[in-house]
């Protein structure tokens, strides 16, 4: 790995010294997309960490969100299709298609959140089941359910493959006529320090769920429900509770 590390190094200061690189895509991602490009990387949908064993994350300096997503993991249960189940029953009616459901939450295990002004959701990492279980309120606080879970091996298994070495990626962002261009500063190598310490963050609130169930707008698939994934994320201010720094350039 040590290599590996040192072949990604070398090729981010390669990037670093061309300064400003115009975008080579286009909406959400596009700093991450265009450092791959500029590496030689292709785009890949893959359950496997982005380099050779190496998961990239990158993150402009200013004015962006303040979550890094770790990675997506459809619950394991009790239904095929949850997430879907979860918007027919919690959902609220999209602004934009009357006709349809979307459903948005991000929640933790720390505090109760309000979903759709009718139902409270919570995290609940249960050890001794080793499930992370999702629980739904009423306004009363009475428990409704507690139905939909990922197992601990799953989760694991998505650490171990995907995200247990991060090269995490500082970059800087401007426009020029009508361009988006990027400039690529800093490189930190990071070690996850275990799974048991992901599910001590996850179990006091500091790695939330985040369901992001929409409907299309477009004329070719409007009214088609799409799933952004049910995304695992943490501030980028905690992320240092989660991995060790191998090596920073």
């Amino acid at each position: 790995m040590n290599n590996n590390i040192k072949i990604l190094n070398e090729k981010f200061l390669k990037v670093k010294n061309l300064n400003w690189i115009k975008a080579t895509s286009k909406g959400n991602g596009n700093v991450g997309i265009t450092f791959e490009n500029a590496i030689g990387k292709e785009r890949e949908n893959f359950p496997i960490a982005d380099y050779n064993g190496i998961e990239i994350k990158t993150s402009l300096n200013k004015n962006t969100r303040p979550y890094i997503t770790l990675f997506s993991a459809t619950p394991d249960g009790p239904y095929i299709f949850e997430t879907q189940v979860l918007k027919e029953r919690y959902g609220w009616t999209s602004p934009k298609l009357k006709d349809y459901k979307v459903f948005y939450a991000r929640v933790n295990a720390k505090k109760l959140r309000k979903i759709n002004n009718k139902y409270f959701m919570k995290i609940n990492v249960d050890y001794n089941n080793e499930k992370i279980f999702l629980e739904v309120y009423d306004l009363n606080y009475h428990l409704l359910e507690k139905e939909c879970f990922w197992n601990f091996k799953t989760i694991e298994e998505k650490l171990q493959t995907k995200l247990y070495y991060l090269a995490y990626i500082k970059a800087e962002r401007k426009y020029e006529n009508r361009q988006v261009f990027f400039k690529y500063t800093e490189i930190t190598f990071l070690k996850i320090k275990s799974f048991k310490q992901f599910l001590f963050l996850l179990d006091r609130g500091e790695i939330n769920i985040c369901f992001k169930i929409g409907v299309y707008l477009s004329k070719n698939k409007l009214g088609k429900s799409y799933d952004h994934g049910t995304g695992f994320e943490i501030r980028k201010e905690t992320l240092l509770n989660l991995y060790s720094i191998i090596k920073t350039s």
